[in-house]
């Protein structure tokens, strides 16, 4: 892959909010989500925010094109992936592993444990896609209270009840 990874700059916003409107286009061929397609993406002071805390990474193409992007919030024994996108051109091309698996190699040096994040249960490039990659489900009786919140705030945003969940990737 001639991508490169590197953190996250400034200058890269408009470009961040253009990877997440065309990740988002893919959700088409999700009647029930079609919604997802339109509605709002990561605004600019969110991806600034992620920026200053060095938590947001991008991949790179030797044109200066942001393939990806992932962003994490950082806790005291985990990062949660708070949004990984991948531009509709670069699909299905190993974009999105390589993010996460950079991230984890990044998140197990500096001693944490895990990498969490929330997804949809049955779309075939979100749960089904985590599991291939080894993130397994975190049974509810198990989410931390950070966990519950969100998926508390997803349902209040109007996702059916149990359409979403949280999943975890143990780093070793």
């Amino acid at each position: 892959m001639s991508l490169k990874l590197r953190l996250a700059q400034r200058d890269d916003i408009p470009q961040l909010v253009a990877v997440e409107r065309s990740a988002a286009q893919l959700f088409r061929q999700q009647q029930e989500l079609q919604f997802i397609a339109e509605a709002e993406v990561m605004n600019p002071q969110q991806h600034v925010d992620f920026i200053d805390q060095q938590r947001e990474w991008v991949m790179v193409s030797p044109t200066g094109q942001i393939a990806g992007f992932i962003a994490v919030q950082s806790f005291a024994h985990s990062w949660h992936i708070a949004e990984l996108s991948v531009a509709a051109d670069w699909q299905r091309q190993g974009v999105g592993k390589h993010l996460i698996d950079e991230v984890a190699r990044l998140a197990l040096r500096l001693g944490m444990q895990r990498l969490t994040l929330t997804t949809f249960v049955q779309v075939a490039w979100n749960a089904p896609y985590y599991q291939r990659l080894g993130f397994r489900t975190i049974p509810v009786a198990r989410l931390d209270a950070y966990l519950r919140h969100l998926l508390a705030q997803e349902a209040e945003q109007g996702f059916a009840d149990n359409s979403r969940c949280a999943m975890e990737f143990t780093l070793s």
